[in-house]
């Protein structure tokens, strides 16, 4: 039996709330819509005083959009599902920064993926430090010399420069930086991949990302292997020798 959930709805259209209020009447019936609002102020207070299971947040409002209001609240204990219409440079961002959304106009299948993956993982105590990280990229659309890094402690700047390579370690990722300096990214290495500029990262194995830049020789075997400027040797997947050595410019 599906879990029951509470939802608060906040667009400020409300033909979105009336619809997705529809929605989750016919397609998930497990929900239960607590409060639906078309006034962000109105929504904020209310939240101040009652935590749903689930928050469907619109971005783009006026007077207060939804990264205000939820940078406005002081816990935050809900699923977070974004509702929004917005591009696909700010719907990469929320991908890579693990938050969930859902693209208007709302399709009832991926509407019940959504509820269905909230039930699993209510409740995300980080919310706000991944919110943080991705106002700061979504102020920056542009490729930049910094990327914010969300790490166990809050966020960190982290020079793209400086970054020789990056491992996967379960669902964290180890950054390796000049000076021997290590930072443990609690994002997936496949995350971290979306965050970085293509033309200088590759992954060169399913568990690591070098930088092209610093890889120092390239030792053929099987796949063969990468040594970097600290002396590590990195494998290479079978797959991927052939796009690594046109990268480097040896074929």
């Amino acid at each position: 039996m599906e879990p029951e959930l509470t939802a608060v709805l906040v667009d400020d259209e409300e033909h979105c709330t009336d619809m997705l209020a529809w929605m989750l009447a016919e397609y998930c019936p497990n929900v239960q819509v607590i409060g639906a609002f078309n006034d962000p102020e109105k929504a904020l207070h209310y939240l101040r005083n009652h935590v749903p299971d689930i928050l469907f947040l619109d971005i783009e409002m006026p007077a207060l959009n939804g990264f205000d209001l939820l940078t406005d609240l002081d816990a935050h204990r809900f699923a977070l599902i974004f509702t929004t219409a917005y591009d696909q440079f700010a719907i990469k961002a929320i991908k890579h920064h693990a938050l969930d959304y859902l693209l208007k106009p709302v399709d009832k299948d991926e509407l019940r993926a959504a509820i269905a993956k909230a039930a699993r993982k209510p409740g995300d105590l980080d919310l706000l430090s991944k919110v943080g990280a991705l106002l700061v990229q979504l102020k920056n659309p542009t490729p930049t010399a910094r990327i914010a890094i969300p790490t166990r402690e809050g966020l960190e700047m982290v020079e793209v420069d400086h970054i020789i390579h990056a491992r996967a370690d379960d669902n964290y990722t180890e950054l390796h930086l000049e000076g021997g300096r290590r930072i443990m990214v609690s994002r997936t290495l496949k995350d971290i991949e979306a965050d970085l500029p293509a033309d200088r990262f590759m992954p060169v194995h399913s568990g690591h990302l070098v930088v092209l830049p610093f890889v120092v020789r390239y030792v053929r075997g099987n796949g063969g292997y990468v040594v970097l400027p600290t002396g590590e040797q990195l494998l290479v997947s079978r797959a991927k020798k052939d796009e690594l050595l046109v990268r480097l410019g040896v074929v």
